[in-house]
């Protein structure tokens, strides 16, 4: 018998600890400080039930940061974690994670609102890869848009720039001679990028809306490829409801390596849609959308989410979601249909 309520039950059950938490005044998310230095991260725990496959329970992220400030050109900053362990699944056969170093980087003050940084860090590319942990996004599946068509770590040099703090637009460039350190392991990835080069602008409209845009070029360590790729994304808040889009168009060229999938379009690109609203402060009713087209892929994907989450507190938040799958999913990171819940904190 299929568990198709485990999701429903585990929400539940975040429901009731959340309450229990709030009871007894436990506060989470404010991280370990000694002097310039800090110890902090987050946990990301998933029952996934795609009607396709056997249910499962996974420790999807146990991310640690730690950092410091030296002085001014020595703010070095680390995130090591624990990725996709499944703790217990269907029928048996729990499958180990992989210990990965997600950033390793020295910040440089060159300015006031010039940063040079140095190592493995986040390539600024939209809004959803920069907004890195789980329990700071609204949903628990990524779209292809905000995570997979790209190189989302750059191993190089990056440079930041910001007028005045949010408050007027910030620009960065980043440049990637060679390949990623502290490569991530087969298990984790398909796509491995090289020699990457690109920059993002974004230009705030308030507090919490903005518009960007994005351009990246490089090439395919597995297949040799070489691409070009423009992005955009944008928020924009009405009352209660807030509407987040980013989209992604990458032109691919170059000789196709023996071995690896042959290209069956010069183009890939993708666009995803969200509506976020507001029923209380700590409920939210979500619903999104993408299509998108793999570059090996005959076939587009296009799914939808419908989610509710609830935020006791800043640092703690429970996530309920079905997923519905219309096309072919992407070769390098499938969205199945199924129900997913899952309970994310930082700490």
């Amino acid at each position: 018998m299929r568990f198709k309520l485990l999701p429903l039950l585990f929400f539940q059950s975040g429901l009731m600890f959340s309450a229990a938490s709030q009871a007894v005044g436990y506060e989470l998310g404010q991280g370990w400080h000694s002097g310039n230095y800090y110890l902090s991260g987050y946990a990301n725990i998933e029952v996934v039930d795609r009607f396709d496959a056997p249910s499962r329970l996974d420790l999807d992220d146990l991310s640690l940061f730690a950092g410091g400030h030296v002085s001014q050109g020595v703010n070095p900053f680390m995130e090591v974690e624990l990725a996709k362990h499944t703790l217990i699944r269907q029928g048996g056969g729990a499958v180990s994670g992989d210990v990965i170093v997600e950033r390793f980087y020295n910040d440089a003050k060159l300015s006031e609102h010039d940063t040079l940084r140095i190592g493995k860090m986040l390539t600024p590319l939209g809004d959803w890869n920069l907004v890195h942990a789980a329990p700071l996004i609204p949903l628990i599946t990524r779209p292809y848009s905000t995570a997979q068509g790209f190189d989302v770590y750059t191993s190089g040099v990056g440079w930041l720039h910001d007028f005045e703090y949010g408050e007027t637009l910030d620009m960065q460039l980043y440049w990637e001679p060679g390949n990623e350190l502290f490569k991530r392991p087969d298990s984790q990835t398909t796509r491995n990028f090289q020699d990457v080069f690109g920059g993002h602008i974004n230009i705030p409209l308030g507090m919490v809306d903005k518009i960007g845009a994005s351009f990246q070029q490089g090439q395919f360590e597995e297949s040799g490829e070489k691409f070009v790729l423009y992005g955009g994304n944008a928020i924009q808040s009405f009352g209660k409801l807030k509407l987040a889009s980013e989209a992604i168009t990458a032109r691919f060229s170059g000789a196709v390596l023996p071995g690896a999938a042959p290209r069956l379009h010069d183009h890939e690109s993708g666009i995803f849609a969200l509506a976020d609203y507001a029923i209380t402060p700590q409920w939210h009713g979500i619903l999104a959308g993408e299509y998108y087209q793999d570059h090996v892929m005959d076939m587009p994907s296009r799914s939808t989410q419908i989610a509710l989450n609830y935020r006791p507190s800043a640092p703690m938040v429970w996530k309920l979601e079905y997923i519905h799958q219309a096309g072919v999913s992407a070769s390098f990171a499938p969205i199945h249909t199924g129900l997913k819940a899952s309970f994310s904190l930082l700490f």
